[in-house]
């Protein structure tokens, strides 16, 4: 289902019309909500809620989304408390009675589709309107225990039934389940943000995007990328055909991809940052013969099914994205 036919959307008020204090007192006593993609730094001041009219004053329990900010557009949240948004922000407030556990999986929902807006293209108006959300929130997450925070300092948690056993997964090479080449198509030094071809580098900021380039895209789409030099390690999903600079690894699958087994993928190639920190890089040959751990089915063979309920479970729970 679109997103407007779940939530009514409504827009905050802009800096220049509040007054904004940046201690909390007894009568700028309201927090004002900015984009961010951490949590508890999505407050910008406060505000005396007395000045504030009464449709942009929200309550606890609400979702609200940031839709601008190239690292924060798309993160969305459960408030905690009553807040004042800012132009940035919108807030969802559902059409249909809803729990609060249901609250969550939305937003985190909506926190995946970050993917489709990182190339300048912002998730406000119609985009964020039209965005596809599922219909039915799973039961297992509707029955959830939830931890109330008591602040906008620390998110509502969901807590899963049962824990993520990994015992029973096994180890394959990274060149049995991609095809790996080194990133081409474009130069730092040719970065003039003139065309539409997306260029993408060894940067850990805005999905890997460095700028622009004119000419046609060197590598497909629905690829993941994963820097060799500099952020070692960083990986991110590009749903669309791009170019590349040559201090980034190209991951073609030699299966089926979708976005939620890439952020599962990603979460794990992620995990190796931490062997290449002091100058080492993650060379094309030494990237082809290392190992991850997956699920596997009977017959011993990635499990991508699998893979993508854990990324569902998990993200629903802990903003993985």
């Amino acid at each position: 289902m679109k997103l407007e036919e779940i939530f009514n959307i409504y827009n905050g008020i802009s800096s220049d019309k509040v007054i904004i204090k940046s201690i909390k007192t007894d009568e700028y006593s309201v927090p004002y909500l900015r984009p961010s993609n951490n949590f508890s730094n999505v407050i910008a001041g406060y505000v005396d809620p007395s000045e504030i009219p009464e449709k942009y004053l929200f309550g606890p329990e609400e979702i609200f989304v940031s839709t601008d900010g190239q690292g924060s557009h798309t993160y969305s949240y459960v408030s905690t408390c009553v807040f004042v948004p800012n132009s940035n922000v919108a807030v969802l407030i559902p059409k249909k009675d809803m729990k609060l556990q249901e609250k969550i999986y939305y937003a985190n929902c909506i926190t995946l589709n970050r993917y489709r807006f990182s190339y300048g293209r912002k998730p406000k108006g119609e985009r964020l309107a039209s965005l596809i959300l599922p219909s039915a929130v799973p039961q297992d997450i509707a029955n959830a225990k939830v931890d109330f925070g008591n602040d906008l300092s620390k998110p509502f948690m969901v807590h899963p039934r049962t824990g993520l056993k990994t015992s029973n997964w096994k180890w394959f090479k990274y060149s049995e389940l991609f095809i790996i080449d080194r990133g081409r198509g474009a130069r730092l030094n040719e970065l003039l943000n003139e065309g539409s071809t997306p260029v993408i580098t060894s940067t850990d900021r805005n999905n890997g995007l460095s700028g622009f380039i004119n000419r046609s895209a060197y590598h497909s789409g629905n690829v993941i990328s994963v820097a060799r030099n500099g952020s070692v390690g960083e990986a991110f999903y590009q749903p669309i055909p791009f170019c590349s600079t040559e201090d980034v690894h190209i991951f073609t699958p030699k299966f089926e991809l979708n976005i939620f087994r890439a952020m599962f993928f990603i979460t794990i190639i992620r995990m190796e940052k931490y062997r290449f920190n002091y100058g080492r890089k993650w060379g094309l040959s030494r990237m082809r013969n290392s190992l991850i751990k997956l699920p596997v089915t009977n017959s011993g063979t990635p499990d991508f099914q699998s893979m993508e309920r854990i990324i569902k479970s998990l993200s629903y729970s802990s903003q993985l994205l």
